[in-house]
């Protein structure tokens, strides 16, 4: 059970965070396809989009991250680490589907900022959870003797 929790907790993490960027993808390239209709966001990306994507990028990646630990309930970090991996496995596809579309601190970006953004959101989820449910509570030795 523990087993499929962890892969489901890792699963919607990472379908969070996909979801979320090609969403915010989706809608920014119809708010730019409407004011520039030259502009062409699989070939010359302007600098505002491409800093916007990053920035999406982080955010969907900290709420991915946050809903991972969330589903996991123990062991945070490593179903948040595993995520991270995903978005890096991902960003390396996209970097070999794009070539050299987009610039180079654009792909280290993305590929860099989402892993450390889903520790970010771990971080987070054991910050707000209540102090009952610790996943590392002593049950044995001085502290339960008291």
């Amino acid at each position: 059970m523990k087993v499929a929790r962890s892969v489901l907790a890792v699963l919607f993490g990472f379908g969070v965070f996909f979801a979320i960027v090609q969403m915010l993808s989706a809608f920014a390239g119809s708010l730019a396809a409407g004011s520039l209709p030259t502009a062409s966001f699989t070939g010359n990306a302007p600098a505002n989009y491409l800093i916007l994507g990053v920035l999406w990028t982080i955010a969907a990646a900290v709420l991915g991250g946050y809903a991972t630990a969330r589903i996991a309930a123990s062991h945070e970090f490593p179903h948040a680490a595993a995520v991270g991996m995903l978005m890096i496995a991902m960003s390396i596809v996209s970097m070999r589907q794009e070539g050299a579309s987009k610039p180079g601190w654009y792909q280290i970006a993305i590929a860099g900022c989402g892993p450390i953004a889903a520790m970010v959101g771990a971080a987070i989820r054991l910050l707000a959870k209540p102090k009952g449910q610790t996943a590392n509570e002593n049950t044995s030795g001085t502290a339960s003797r008291r």
